[in-house]
Parts: structure tokens; C-alpha cells; sequence
């Protein structure tokens, strides 16, 4: 593939496409040409239809809002609501992980992913390439001056669910009830209040939301891929099975990894993901450590590969703490997993769920450069085998 495929195909998902939201009809028709591109040079490809929530903001709103109702029910029984908080915020805990708990209970819609293998005569590990290619919404929460403080709002959220937790706690035990102000009822409906001040901002959001055409985040990404399958179909790795996957509905909370990786008896010793995202703009990085909430580390044997041949592809090593990652909901499940990705000054996709995120503001060399990256640190992890 020549740089114009690359162009070509970032234009046809974002251009010609006005976005790609996921469960959406133009999801699907990304999916479908991506099946067509891979079926060119790979035969055994395929769409992977399956179901999932049609957004995250609704699910986590709902987590937002139940701390109102332990609230309530600590008026009168506080060990109640102990353990119904403290089994709330464990289920928060796993679903932001992307494990799905009550998230099961909302509504669910067809997406898909699009997936192919290119086999190695004597195979001795999986390579898993993956790049999501449905695009977000713009709302508040992606405007340029609110989107590096995200993770910090989101920490403080979580920090206000462990409040109202403690302070069910020490409403049990009888700890202020002496005190001429009950610090714990205090903090406790502070807590909530931010909480519901949350939910209600994830409810406008997603309701004014408009999605964007997603040139970036992630057409670029999904053009990695396609060159990758490219190459490999013609030269295969001699050591080392080869899949890509296209997932579906990662802008619902990475559903579509989610659904690949629980679907899949992939062997966490010889299975090595890397994640492919954001690369049309910003500085070219690999990711050392991956989570909004927990810093999970990266792959060391895929760290150490691309240690090696970075400087000759002009990246950098990172920690991607302020945005969602599929790699993460991988490494939760302790899958070896690297991403690659661009990265702005504030350690964030540059145009992440805006409208400017358009095929004009893409990088094609940069794509291009992207893949000659991912290609050596696959090259030198099979050779290391």
C-alpha cells in the first residue's frame, strides 16, 4: 500500500463517512469496507456481529446516581448502606474497567468487529493487531480546555464514592455521633452532591453530543492496520500467528475488545496485543503504562522491542493516563499489550472527539511512519522468540 491507500482510506472513513457512532449505520459500513479491504490480501476474513450498550454515560450516570440512595438509606440503616455502597463501588471499579456488571441491564444494539489472520508455518506466539474504528461525540467534556482535566475530575469522583462508603462506615460505628457537627454527614452529602452534578453533565453531554468524522481518532489507526495486513499477507512472520481486529463500539467503553477478548481462549503467555490508535496527528509514542485509574504496565518483552527501534522511527515512550484505551481493558485481563499512539503537549489524542478532527487535519507520512513502527517492534518481537 502506497501512501495514497493510506490517504484514500482515511478519506473514505471520514470523509465520505460523515462519522462512524457506534451501533450506527455508518459503523456498519465502515466495518464493510474494512472487510473488503482486508478480503483483498487476506482471504480469511470476517465481520464478528455481536451486541452492545449503546453508551457509557448512561451506565456510569446511573453509577453516579445510586450514591444518592445510599445517601438516603444511611439515614436510617447505616450498615445497609455499607455494604450496598461498598458493593456499588466495587462494581464501578470493574465495569470502568470494562467488565460488564450492571451495564448488562441496559439496552443492547448490533455492532461488530472485523477481524483476519495471516498464519506462520511453525507458530509459536499470537500477534494481535487491533485498531478501533468507530468515532466518538464532541461534547463539553472534549472542549480543548476541559479535556486534560478529565482524569482528574473522574479521580475525584471516584474519591467522593469512597467517601460516602467511609462515612456509611463511621455512621455504623457511631464514630461522630458525639460531635457537635457530624463531619461524616457533611462529607457524605458533599460527595453526592458532586456526584450528581457529574451524572447530570454525562446526561447533557451525551444528549447535546454530536458525533464527529474521527480522521485520527481512530481512521488513522484503522490504516495501520490495513498496511500491516498488507505487508504480512506477503511476508509472513515465520514464528508467529498474526490477527488484526477492527473492534466495534469502543466509543460505548471499548465493548468491541472487550467482546474479542472474552470470546477468544487467547494464552496470555504467547499472545501479545498492540493497539494501534490516534497516530494521524500529534508526536508518535508507545505506551509504558495504560489506565485512567490504575496505571497497568505494558508488555515488557513489547516495550523492550520497541525501545530498540524507536529512535529510527522518531517515538517516544509514554504513560496514557488521560484517555480511554482499548489496551486497557486487555491488560485488566492480564493480556500482553502495547499501544501506539500521537499524543499532543497535554499527553492527550490531538482533536480527541472534536469536529475538527477532520482528514485535513491528518498526517498521512505520519500514518505511514506509524505503520514502518509498528511493523519493526513485530519484526524484532518474533525474531527475540
Amino acid at each position: 500500500m502506497s501512501d495514497s491507500q493510506i490517504e484514500s482510506d482515511i478519506r473514505f472513513l471520514a470523509g465520505e463517512l460523515p462519522h462512524r457512532g457506534p451501533n450506527t449505520q455508518n459503523e456498519r459500513a465502515a466495518a464493510q469496507y474494512i472487510h473488503e479491504r482486508l478480503r483483498a490480501f487476506v482471504p480469511d476474513a470476517a465481520i464478528d456481529d455481536f451486541y452492545s450498550i449503546e453508551n457509557h454515560k448512561y451506565l456510569f450516570a446511573a453509577y453516579y446516581g445510586e450514591f444518592f440512595f445510599v445517601a438516603v438509606i444511611a439515614w436510617w440503616f447505616p450498615r445497609a448502606a455499607l455494604c450496598y455502597g461498598a458493593a456499588v463501588f466495587l462494581a464501578y471499579l470493574a465495569e470502568f474497567s470494562g467488565y460488564l456488571l450492571l451495564g448488562r441491564l441496559l439496552p443492547s444494539f448490533e455492532t461488530q468487529n472485523v477481524a483476519a489472520r495471516v498464519l506462520a508455518e511453525r507458530p509459536g506466539r499470537l500477534f494481535v493487531v487491533t485498531a478501533h474504528y468507530d468515532s466518538g461525540k464532541a461534547s463539553f467534556l472534549s472542549r480543548p480546555r476541559v479535556a486534560p482535566w478529565l482524569r482528574a475530575a473522574h479521580l475525584t469522583a471516584v474519591a467522593c464514592m469512597a467517601m460516602v462508603v467511609i462515612s456509611c462506615a463511621t455512621d455504623a460505628v457511631g464514630l461522630f455521633e458525639l460531635t457537635a457537627l457530624r463531619y461524616d454527614v457533611v462529607a457524605r452529602w458533599g460527595a453526592v452532591v458532586y456526584l450528581a452534578v457529574a451524572a447530570a453533565l454525562l446526561l447533557h453531554c451525551e444528549h447535546a453530543g454530536e458525533f464527529v468524522p474521527g480522521a485520527i481518532g481512530n481512521a488513522s489507526g484503522v490504516a495501520v492496520l490495513l498496511e500491516l495486513a498488507r505487508r504480512f499477507s506477503k511476508n509472513p512472520l515465520g514464528t508467529a500467528d498474526v490477527w488484526f481486529v477492527a473492534t466495534g463500539s469502543k466509543e460505548s467503553w471499548m465493548n468491541g475488545i472487550r467482546h474479542f477478548v472474552t470470546t477468544h481462549d487467547l494464552d496470555r503467555e504467547t499472545t501479545y496485543v498492540l493497539n494501534v490508535a490516534h497516530v494521524g496527528a500529534g508526536s508518535l509514542h508507545y505506551t509504558t503504562r495504560e489506565g485512567m485509574l490504575h496505571a497497568f504496565p505494558c508488555s515488557r518483552e513489547m516495550v523492550a522491542s520497541a525501545n530498540a527501534v524507536a529512535a529510527a522511527h522518531g517515538a517516544l515512550p509514554c504513560r496514557l493516563r488521560h484517555a480511554p484505551s482499548d489496551a486497557a481493558v486487555a491488560l485488566a485481563r492480564g493480556i500482553k499489550t502495547m499501544s501506539i499512539v500521537g499524543l499532543d503537549r497535554h499527553a492527550l489524542p490531538p482533536h480527541w472527539n472534536r469536529h475538527t478532527d477532520t482528514p485535513e487535519q491528518c498526517d498521512f507520512d505520519q500514518v505511514q511512519r506509524a505503520a514502518d513502527f509498528a511493523e519493526a517492534v513485530l519484526q524484532r518481537l518474533s525474531a527475540e522468540q
